[in-house]
């Protein structure tokens, strides 16, 4: 039912040669993904104490 083109984790990690290109690609998209939540999750931060502050009583 399925073909699986590698025999072993040697295998995958090596893929003819191609490893080195595929998953540096993966761990930059990866890393960029992981760099983006944290950014934004900083930036809402900011916005919820910029809204505290300007809501809160004189």
């Amino acid at each position: 039912m399925f073909d699986i083109a590698f025999d072993n984790v040697n295998e995958i990690i090596d893929m003819n040669g191609h490893g080195i290109y595929v998953w540096s690609v993966y761990s930059i998209a990866i890393s960029i993904i992981i760099v983006s939540f944290i950014v934004a999750k900083n930036r809402i931060k900011g916005v919820k104490r910029k809204i505290k502050i300007k809501n809160a009583p004189s």
